[in-house]
C-alpha cells in the first residue's frame, strides 16, 4: 500500500489546506480522498476571492505523482482554472 503525503500550496495569500497523508493503492481513491480534504477549506478562500464556482473542481497529479493542483471548468463557456499546487511524496 502507498503511503502519499501532500503538503498543499497558496491561494491567493494564504496557504488554507493543511497538510494531508493518504494511504492506497487506488489512485481514484486517492484523487476523491485530497478533494474531499481540501474543497471544504478552498471554497471560503475562493468565495472570498470572488470566484464561488471554481469550488467544483478537481484534483490532478502529473504522471509520476509528484505534484498535483486543483482544476476547474467550464466547458461551455470555455473557461477554467489551475490552482493550489501541491507537493507529493511517495514513502
Amino acid at each position: 500500500m502507498a503511503v502519499y503525503s501532500i503538503e498543499f500550496g497558496a491561494l491567493g495569500d494564504t496557504r488554507p489546506v493543511p497538510p494531508l497523508t493518504v494511504k492506497t493503492d487506488d489512485i481514484n481513491e486517492f484523487h476523491r480522498a485530497v478533494a474531499e480534504h481540501a474543497i471544504p477549506y478552498l471554497t471560503p478562500v475562493l468565495t472570498e476571492m470572488g470566484r464561488p464556482e471554481a469550488a467544483d473542481c478537481f484534483f490532478r497529479t502529473n504522471e509520476d505523482r509528484s505534484m498535483g493542483e486543483f482544476m476547474w471548468l467550464d466547458l461551455a463557456g470555455g473557461r477554467g482554472a489551475r490552482f493550489c499546487p501541491a507537493r507529493i511524496t511517495i514513502a
